[in-house]
């Protein structure tokens, strides 16, 4: 194989990593004990104030919108549900070293790699969902994927950024409401 062709194919394998790296990670769990379509009836927690009211507005357009189409109603006054949503970002620093392929090495190549590091943001969506008299969580949806950037400071083109993928990952938690699949 010469080295243009495998150079070809790592390229290929590195792309195709980046794009599973990227790729969300959702997991869905409810309670077994709990019937939760005899509900009928939601309402917003007012316990967790967001850092950013576009994403907070987004990602509670985006879960009314999943509920409305299971046949939840949004109320005011005496839900039988709580809904509460978490959010956070975490960096982290990814480093790469070619040095385990002697084949692409600077002798064999022409080409000089050394080690590359990169910030990598990972945003986790959590959507926490109570039986309000009882106040035990009855399901809960949560969803992680490695973001294109971290917060800027921009809260505008910060919500732009993850609207997409808040609007993804909500549809995917609610694909296994009232109970997640079982594997």
């Amino acid at each position: 194989m010469s080295t243009s062709h495998r150079l070809s194919m790592l390229i290929v394998a590195m792309l195709f990593g980046v794009l599973s790296v990227s790729a969300q990670k959702v997991s869905v769990g409810a309670d077994p004990r709990v019937d939760l379509t005899k509900y009928k009836t939601y309402a917003w927690s007012r316990e967790t104030p967001s850092t950013n009211a576009i994403v907070n507005q987004i990602v509670v357009s985006a879960v009314d919108a999943q509920l409305a189409a299971k046949g939840l109603q949004k109320v005011e006054t005496d839900p039988e549900l709580t809904v509460v949503v978490f959010g956070s970002t975490e960096s982290d620093i990814h480093v790469s070293n070619p040095s385990w392929s002697p084949a692409l090495n600077s002798i064999a190549t022409g080409v000089a790699v050394g080690s590359q590091s990169w910030l990598v943001t990972k945003g986790t969506l959590v959507v926490d969902i109570s039986d309000t008299k009882t106040k035990n969580n009855v399901w809960r949806g949560q969803a992680t994927q490695t973001l294109d950037q971290g917060p800027t400071g921009d809260k505008a083109r910060d919500a732009k950024t993850v609207e997409k993928p808040i609007k993804n990952a909500v549809k995917k938690m609610f694909k296994q409401f009232p109970h997640p699949s079982r594997k």
